[in-house]
């Protein structure tokens, strides 16, 4: 009933509205048919990220009498707020609304954030909870950035009198750890990695003092669950953080998966790394389903340049350099160049720099149609709606984690301890996922991707990234570079 009933509604709705996603009536469908059976489904579909599907959802969340929360973005609340509140007003739906809750006479729907949902106390009680959660290909990091503690340190004191001599003892201790750390310091790197005597030093330290702030007490708890911890220092200051973060993000909400019912909607075309993850906490997911986007898919022009150095050859990052000012010769329209490597993003970028001027821009969002952007993939995948599609994106470097971010070195070496496959089991996936994630805007122009990396068709991982860049045409030579 709830199918057929949203369907009719969700048909009205279009009558006014200007979406031209061809897949609406049957992703509602779908929606109202998982709402009304209680399974849990993964949709898939870069429409995600537009908000031509918020409807479907809304109306079956409004038209099933039982209360449910629905996860999204900041900026999609605020557009179901500006945007589609009004709109089932005027479809006849009897509601008020408080605080991003919508409340009807038997039920309420609530929009709100992941953190949102977390930080409220009584989350981790929810059971049989309808939930639908969108976003869900930034679930690790969304996890990641909620969890992670830092512990600075204005942290280790109180502003109050009666803590005076405490404050003394733990400032005390603090500056004789920062001269030990400062004494560890590498060139060019500003991270510690801890060694097991200091882990069981902070252990033992913020255990015996955990009622001196809830801070200490979060670091005592994390500790005690085998989180990783780091320090990093600060050059300008003079003084040192120390981090705190989950080896594994998912399953510090496994409980919230276990006990209420879900929709995970994720805006990547095809999402095969959520339901690795989730089968690793021994979750199921009922049903996966695949939606093509608004737009008519075509396929990415993929040129590899044959003989392509390795990148821990000394000549690397020159044969890199001479590649892309031959790529960029006589170009129009944007070129995206990719690397998650600090040093030679910026190399190249100064290069190109002092060849095309002020066309080249370092991680800046392009005013001008013919620009040479140079960006992190992060930083690309976060402003890429801001950006035009680029006619082509080289890629110096394939977005393989790094080793020496402290978190990816305690997550392999927990792994190797467990005997697990830490590059297949967690580099690989993260560089897929940030991979496809950059490369998507091509498919709406057939651009061209070029991929500088030579462990792309000299690695088994390398070719098996390849296959995944769908849809694809290899082409064998970009003019004038050959």
């Amino acid at each position: 009933m709830l199918e057929i009933l949203s369907h009719q509604y969700l048909k009205i709705l279009l009558r006014d509205q200007s979406i031209k996603w061809k897949h609406i009536y049957s992703f509602g469908r779908i929606v109202s048919k998982c709402i009304e059976n209680d399974s849990t489904y993964l949709i898939n579909s870069e429409i995600f990220s537009t908000n031509d599907w918020l409807p479907a959802i809304l109306i079956s969340l409004f038209l099933k009498e039982e209360d449910s929360t629905f996860i999204l973005s900041e900026q999609k609340i605020q557009f179901v707020n500006q945007f589609q509140i009004d709109i089932f007003k005027n479809l006849g739906f009897n509601f008020t609304k408080t605080n991003d809750q919508i409340i009807f006479a038997n039920h309420h729907v609530r929009l709100i954030t992941i953190n949102g949902l977390l930080n409220e106390p009584n989350t981790f009680n929810l059971k049989n909870h309808r939930i639908i959660f969108s976003g869900i290909e930034d679930i690790q990091q969304d996890l990641k950035n909620y969890f992670r503690i830092s512990l600075m340190k204005k942290d280790w004191t109180k502003n109050s009198q009666e803590y005076k001599s405490i404050n003394e003892k733990f400032i005390k201790l603090y500056d004789s750890l920062k001269k030990n750390f400062l004494m560890r310091k590498v060139l060019g790197n500003s991270y510690i990695n801890l060694h097991e005597k200091e882990i069981s030093f902070f252990s033992n330290f913020f255990h015996e003092n955990s009622s001196f702030s809830d801070k200490f007490l979060s670091v005592n708890k994390a500790l005690s669950q085998g989180w990783a911890c780091w320090v990093k220092l600060n050059d300008k200051n003079l003084d040192w953080c120390l981090y705190l973060q989950p080896i594994d993000e998912i399953a510090q909400i496994k409980q919230l998966f276990s006990n209420n019912k879900f929709v995970f909607l994720s805006a990547l075309r095809k999402d095969n790394f959520f339901q690795m993850y989730f089968k690793k906490q021994s979750l199921d997911i009922d049903l996966v389903i695949n939606f093509k986007s608004n737009f008519e898919e075509k396929k990415i022009s993929l040129y590899i340049p044959s003989k392509q150095l390795l990148p821990n050859n000394p000549f690397f990052a020159n044969s890199i350099l001479d590649k892309c000012k031959k790529l960029l010769l006589f170009r129009k329209g944007l070129t995206l160049v990719l690397s998650d490597d600090i040093d030679l993003k910026t190399n190249i970028a100064t290069e190109l720099a002092s060849r095309y001027g002020k066309r080249v821009l370092l991680e800046t969002i392009p005013s001008h149609d013919n620009e040479i952007l140079c960006s992190s993939y992060d930083w690309w995948i976060t402003n890429s709606d801001l950006i035009q599609i680029p006619e082509q994106i080289i890629i110096p470097l394939l977005p393989i984690p790094n080793m020496s971010e402290p978190i990816n070195a305690i997550t392999v070496s927990h792994k190797k301890k467990l005997s697990q496959d830490w590059f297949r089991d967690f580099f690989l996936p993260q560089a897929r996922i940030k991979l496809e994630r950059s490369i998507s805007p091509l498919r709406r122009n057939s651009g061209k991707l070029i991929i500088l990396d030579g462990r792309a068709n000299k690695r088994n991982w390398g070719r098996l990234l390849l296959q995944n860049i769908q849809p694809s045409k290899q082409i064998h030579y970009v003019l004038p570079f050959d």
